[in-house]
């Protein structure tokens, strides 16, 4: 794999960055000891360590060449907490040390549910079984120690998922009406591409724009601007097929990426939008508002950049043609 490669996925895969940092991180803390068991000839602990390294290695490699980082990320995890309780039982007071790290770094590998209960399941384990071996008071403390660092870790990873997607959210949808934005449209764009070429599923996109909408801007106001792009957006997302998606592209300007065949589905569906619109999306001053569209079905071997013109040629021939109708270019 080349580097660039490997630095696009880095930097989009957020799953995968994190557990291949995770996989660095762990083996270059446990390779020393390895190394110094392996030269006193302690088999047991050796066999330990290794089966953890191999473990962890074999999960990132798993997850680089198959691409499935949710199976990887819930194996590592519950592998960790086995091992760790394991190491408790063979190392004693030295695997101890150990248990913190790997039952923290669980909660960035799955779901924290699942880390609170492998972190709550090796202790659980340890104490049936009596492996820590010390006194009541110090057994105590260690038990304890190990669930306020589960539950403030539990914590703080509720706190940092909430933010994370909220900040998704942010970056991918519309502030004004909630829809899909700009930047969210080029990546399915992207990958509307890749799937054509992969499963020679085709797709087409509509381009929509509100017929006279700064008429309504200046004679009503941009609040009532607002209102007309929060209530036409809300009736796209109710009337599009449930595989289909709705984009804000820029002021009154509207993107549906559908999943069709062929020309005649996209006149369908841009016939039923313009129509379910005028019939149901009225201005300030009582008048049906409408929309025109342009459309074009994707073509083998065609760019992105080149669809997406014709698409736009088209909304443009709409407008021209009298507005209020629909467009869609040949696909062939």
């Amino acid at each position: 794999m080349k580097l660039h490669a490997i630095r696009y996925r880095l930097r989009n895969d957020f799953q995968l960055a994190v557990m291949t940092l995770f996989a660095a991180i762990a083996l270059l803390g446990i390779t020393p000891g390895t190394v110094l068991r392996a030269i006193n000839g302690q088999r047991l602990p050796f066999a330990v360590d290794f089966t953890i390294q191999a473990g962890i290695l074999g999960s990132i490699l798993h997850m680089w060449l198959s691409g499935d980082t949710r199976r990887a990320s819930l194996f590592l995890a519950y592998f960790l907490g086995v091992m760790a309780t394991i190491a408790v039982h063979i190392l004693g007071a030295a695997g101890e040390f150990w248990f913190y790290p790997a039952m923290v770094a669980n909660f960035f590998l799955v779901d924290r549910r699942h880390a609170l209960a492998i972190a709550l399941a090796g202790l659980t384990a340890l104490l049936l079984t009596g492996t820590v071996d010390r006194p009541p008071t110090e057994a105590a403390a260690f038990f304890i120690s190990v669930i306020v660092c589960a539950l403030l870790t539990y914590t703080f990873s509720y706190r940092t998922a909430m933010q994370r997607k909220q900040l998704e959210t942010l970056a991918s949808h519309d502030e004004l009406t909630g829809i899909f934005n700009r930047r969210t449209l080029v990546d399915e764009l992207d990958r509307a591409q890749l799937t054509f070429e992969r499963d020679h599923h085709r797709c087409g996109i509509l381009m929509l724009d509100i017929d006279h909408f700064k008429q309504i801007n200046d004679r009503y106001g941009h609040l009532a601007g607002d209102k007309v792009l929060i209530e036409l957006a809300s009736l796209l997302e109710r009337n599009v097929r449930k595989n289909d998606r709705v984009f804000r592209y820029g002021g009154e300007e509207f993107v549906v990426l559908a999943l069709l065949p062929n020309h005649d589905g996209l006149v369908s569906v841009a016939e039923k939008l313009r129509g379910r619109v005028e019939q149901g999306i009225h201005g300030p001053d009582g008048r049906p508002i409408t929309i025109s569209l342009g459309g074009a079905i994707l073509r083998p071997g065609e760019s992105i950049e080149a669809w997406f013109a014709r698409a736009d040629t088209s909304l443009y021939v709409a407008k021209n043609s009298g507005r209020n109708r629909a467009v869609v270019d040949p696909d062939n």
